[in-house]
């Protein structure tokens, strides 16, 4: 299929005023499912219609297949795109619009109407085939809309948050399906969305984006067991890492509510520490405990409880407990952890720091 390479690509508005995305270092590898990942405004969005040729670059350069893509006009970057809006010609049946693409190629009528069956069959729209798009379901309508960028064989696969009209049961059968497609098609994609478990469960690598620059890139489990800075650590994770001010004493981290046992940082210097929840769990040894508090609140969410406890913390600190929890409101509740599990982020830059102070 294609590489993808974006060497310092960067896109303004305004003369230069604004920045929308910056400096952005990205090598997508053949056949890489690679989602872009971050809150609205991100510049995630920007990016992909960037390598779709939908939007000008300003400064920096994209190449797939090693060929220069700046001044390539989009209808020549052999890309296709899934937008949210399914973008479907209501006019046309289902069989018009999954072709019409080609048709616009003027590819043979008989290849056309074989690829259009194949593709149809792959995703289940072979009984659809009649009908117009007002007579579909917004799942069925979606899958037109995925159907018509397969059937043209691009090179590269983009998709700009497909699933965000779908309600939840159909964004979990979607996504497992494009994932069944992508491993199928070995084709390269590049998928935006603002939804932590799109990119945890559907990427082989996440890029993760905050004020138009990239905060993170790398598998989904290595960015979530070791963000490089609070913002991803805040942002990967529902509930999120907790983290809280801490100080570094003689062998142990101390957190204002408890201790960490842990050697390496200097004595006296202030850090950001950082739990993720399902890696705390209640002590009865106020002695052992890492964070001390009042619970404030319950989750129940059926297979978990999330357990709120207030502390000397400017938030809540959240512990993922079991179905059933002992904790009750009120309740002076004790949390100890594994040190191997607990992140250290630097007070001023935010950026994760090893023991040695060196930034990860």
């Amino acid at each position: 299929m294609a590489i993808v390479k974006l060497n310092k690509v960067g896109k303004s508005y305004g003369n230069g005023a604004v920045m929308a995305v910056e400096d952005v270092n990205i090598t997508i590898g053949d056949g890489e499912f690679m989602v872009l990942l971050g809150p609205s405004g991100c510049g995630k969005s920007t990016t992909l219609r960037m390598i779709a040729g939908l939007e000008s670059i300003t400064e920096g350069e994209l190449s797939i297949d090693g060929e220069r893509m700046n001044a390539v006009p989009a209808k020549n970057r052999d890309i296709a795109m899934v937008f949210q809006s399914y973008a479907l010609y209501p006019h046309m049946s289902v069989r018009d619009n999954l072709g019409f693409g080609l048709k616009r190629r003027q590819t043979d009528k008989a290849v056309v109407k074989k690829r259009v069956e194949e593709v149809a069959a792959s995703i289940g729209l072979t009984e659809y085939l009649d009908r117009k798009p007002h007579a579909l379901s917004g799942g069925q309508r979606q899958r037109v809309a995925l159907g018509r960028a397969i059937v043209r064989d691009p090179k590269v696969f983009l998709f700009d948050e497909p699933l965000s009209n779908l309600d939840a049961s159909l964004r979990v059968s979607t996504r497992a399906e494009l994932v069944r497609l992508h491993r199928e098609l070995g084709a390269t994609m590049i998928y935006v969305t603002h939804d932590q478990v799109e990119a945890m469960t559907m990427g082989d690598r996440v890029c993760i984006m905050s004020h138009g620059e990239v905060a993170q890139i790398g598998k989904p489990m290595d960015v979530y067991l070791n963000p490089a800075s609070t913002f991803v650590a805040s942002f990967l994770g529902n509930p999120p890492m907790n983290l809280m001010p801490a100080t570094v004493g003689e062998g142990v981290i101390e957190t204002g509510s408890g201790t960490l046992a842990y050697t390496g940082f200097a004595p006296g210097i202030e850090i950001t520490l950082g739990l993720r929840p399902e890696d705390l769990r209640p002590t009865t040894n106020a002695a052992e405990a890492v964070i001390s508090g009042r619970v404030s609140s319950l989750e129940s969410l059926g297979a978990e409880t999330l357990v709120h406890v207030e502390t000397n913390a400017e938030k809540p600190v959240i512990l993922r407990d079991g179905r059933i929890t002992p904790a009750r409101i009120d309740d002076i509740i004790h949390l100890t952890c594994d040190p191997e599990m607990a992140r250290f982020f630097d007070v001023d830059t935010g950026r994760a720091i090893t023991p040695s102070g060196d930034k990860t």
